[in-house]
């Protein structure tokens, strides 16, 4: 009876309970249609997508050896040898856990020689000098003009990611709009004088900020931590972690180091970001302690049962179901 009413209980907590959700709202129409954050799911890097389970190489080594020499072992065709990190359940996991902010418009940046400034020509803005004096602002620097919103060549890149001609008129009238412009600002080494110590030789020491259009909701107790895109190396930005409480403080600004002195580079429409994965604010309890009988006879259990199956991602998320690690059913509206 008591399973009766345990199985009772979910099915009515599925009902009846409204599940939590990670929002994102723009004051700016139309940004959710062309520049949305999407579930990192949806961004897997190239080279994890071309990664092969297997590596290739010593699995062509090892048949001719079979041929030479069989039978030396098991043949690799059957998928025991040379495993790859892509059969990680650890990778898989972390590349899709979050959301990635894309980039919503298109910009240069550029470096001094000695790091202390930049220079952000944007496609919604003109140029500015972050971080010199007053009197020499834009006066070292190359303005360059970026592709006009019109031109051919935007129209076909927007039609390549999936626009139809009718958002892509209406992209070119956002983009046009001045409450689009994108706002690059700068805070000064003097803010963190004994972090710039520490920082790599070749990284510019000026902190760059980007205003973004996005306002994030999270539940009550949840929070936001802003990492790096996972796993997307970029050789010129380093997101500056950090979390916000995105349950009363919704603005969503970006924070970034740029690891080149000198260089020119550029940040592109839909280029990634900034990776969002929420975190529930609770620290839990620290407890540091020798194990038990019963852990010990866990531990082996998973140990047999993982090498049974030769090991592997398909074996992790098939554990959970075997031993019997569920949550019972539990009324959503019961108060301890």
């Amino acid at each position: 009876m008591r399973e009766i009413i345990q199985d009772f209980a979910q099915w009515l907590a599925k009902k009846s309970y409204t599940p939590p959700k990670m929002q994102y709202y723009s004051h700016i129409e139309g940004m959710e249609k062309w520049a949305a954050p999407k579930p990192m799911s949806r961004w897997i890097p190239e080279w994890y997508k071309k990664l092969p389970k297997q590596n290739v190489e010593n699995t062509k080594s090892l048949k001719g050896q079979l041929q030479r020499n069989a039978p030396i072992g098991i043949h690799p065709d059957f998928g025991t040898d040379g495993q790859t990190i892509k059969t990680c359940p650890g990778m898989q996991d972390i590349m899709t856990t979050g959301y990635m902010v894309p980039f919503w418009s298109n910009a240069i940046i550029t470096t001094t020689l000695d790091g202390t400034q930049v220079l952000a020509h944007t496609a919604t803005d003109g140029s500015e000098t972050l971080g010199a004096d007053w009197e020499t602002r834009s006066s070292d620097f190359t303005k360059l003009e970026m592709l006009n919103p019109d031109s051919d060549t935007v129209h076909q890149y927007l039609q390549g990611i999936g626009y139809t001609t009718e958002e892509i008129g209406d992209w070119r009238a956002f983009q046009k709009r001045p409450e689009t412009t994108v706002h690059f600002k700068i805070h000064p080494d003097a803010q963190y004088t004994t972090m710039v110590e520490q920082l790599p030789e070749e990284w510019c020491t000026t902190l760059l900020k980007l205003e973004t259009p996005w306002r994030i909701c999270t539940p009550p107790g949840w929070s936001v931590l802003y990492t790096d895109p996972t796993y997307h190396f970029n050789d010129c930005l380093q997101v500056m972690p950090g979390i916000l409480n995105t349950d009363y403080w919704h603005e969503s600004n970006m924070f970034f180091f740029i690891k080149r002195k000198g260089i020119q580079f550029s940040v592109n429409f839909g280029d990634p970001l900034i990776c969002h994965i929420p975190i529930k604010r609770e620290m839990l309890p620290l407890e540091v302690r020798k194990s038990t009988e019963e852990e010990r006879e866990r531990d082996r259990q998973m140990f047999y049962f993982m090498n049974a199956h030769w090991s592997g991602a398909k074996a992790y998320r098939k554990f959970k179901e075997v031993f019997g690690y569920k949550q019972k059913g539990v009324c959503p509206y019961k108060k301890d």
